[in-house]
């Protein structure tokens, strides 16, 4: 194990925390209104697993805007409404603080089981 000088020890520190703090802000969370919310036809746990799982929209866009501190998702159109028999289609919206904005494209698809799958990709 390697012994740090306890005359180093602040600085190590310092730039300990510092990067932690750097690491969390470029993981800004997706936020959004209660409104936008209504706007999706998902299902509570499938809105939720795209805003937060694994190639969802919140891992997309944070791919995308690596930089970004904030990310609202300002709008939700329904392309094909979802009704977990048939496959849905929607546009999300998000906005970054440095006002740019990026429209991703959502299909959500029936597993079969109950379950619902999703795609998201950049739209055009």
């Amino acid at each position: 194990m390697t012994q740090i000088p306890m005359k180093k020890l602040p600085l190590f520190v310092m730039i300990v925390t510092l990067a932690g703090c750097a690491a969390i802000a470029s993981s800004s969370k997706l936020t959004y209104a209660p409104e936008v919310r209504r706007q999706s036809s998902a299902n509570d746990t499938s809105f939720h697993d795209l805003l937060t799982a694994i190639g969802g929209v919140g891992s997309a866009d944070r791919a995308a805007y690596p930089n970004a501190r904030e990310r609202t998702l300002v709008r939700v159109d329904v392309l094909l409404p979802y009704d977990n028999q048939r496959i849905g289609s929607e546009r999300w919206t998000v906005k970054h603080d440095t006002n740019e904005i990026a429209v991703y494209q959502v299909t959500l698809v029936p597993d079969g089981e109950g379950s619902t799958d999703f795609t998201v990709s950049k739209a055009p």
